[in-house]
């Protein structure tokens, strides 16, 4: 049984030979940055056809906060989702809702959100979209290049969905005095340059 964890990180892939260790990487990277907790990253494999069995098996022995489970046949990223919920150990779980990189800015959002324990669950979603005309406006202004770099810019059709959950409250969820609790939701848009 793995030692329990003060955090866990869920990742789901398919299909992901070319992906997934630099996902991982790049978690672990970001992680290093935000929290001295002891972290584990759980790498469901939604019944890979390709290598991807094998890559994590090397990335695990490579690195021991990494575990991997196994879907034997694809059966769809929302049940990938749950079975790292479950077999996650940190009483704070982050999953990752698509095979696509997590953003670190979301994961930091998350963690301070879980700063207030009265939140149970909690789910950052970021979307790329083109800046606001405006803002590139005032940008070239004050003689940057800024509206050239966005034309060279990635997809900015790509979104990113991380949920966080509190591991102790899922049984008082799930339990007879779960309907009685009260959610609410919150949303927050914001637009940022990265360099």
């Amino acid at each position: 049984m793995p030692t329990p964890s003060k955090l866990s990180v869920v990742l789901v892939v398919r299909d992901g030979e070319n992906r997934i260790v630099t996902r991982v990487e790049h978690v672990i990277a970001g992680l290093a940055k935000l929290t001295c907790e002891v972290v584990e990253i759980v790498v469901v494999d939604d019944g890979s056809r390709d290598a991807t069995p094998e890559v994590l098996d090397k990335l695990q022995r490579a690195c021991p906060i990494v575990r991997v489970v196994r879907h034997c046949r694809p059966r769809g990223l929302e049940a990938a989702g749950q079975t790292g919920l479950e077999r996650a150990t940190g009483e704070l779980v982050f999953i990752q809702e698509s095979d696509a990189s997590i953003r670190i800015e979301d994961m930091q959002r998350l963690l301070e959100l879980s700063e207030d324990h009265s939140v149970v669950a909690a789910r950052a979603e970021s979307k790329s979209e083109p800046i606001a005309a405006e803002l590139l406006r005032r940008l070239r202004a004050w003689g940057t290049s800024a509206d050239l770099q966005m034309e060279n810019a990635a997809d900015a059709s790509e979104t990113s969905c991380l949920q966080m959950v509190r591991r102790p409250h899922l049984q008082r969820l799930a339990g007879p005095s779960g309907d009685r609790i009260r959610l609410e939701g919150e949303t927050l848009r914001t637009a940022s340059l990265v360099h």
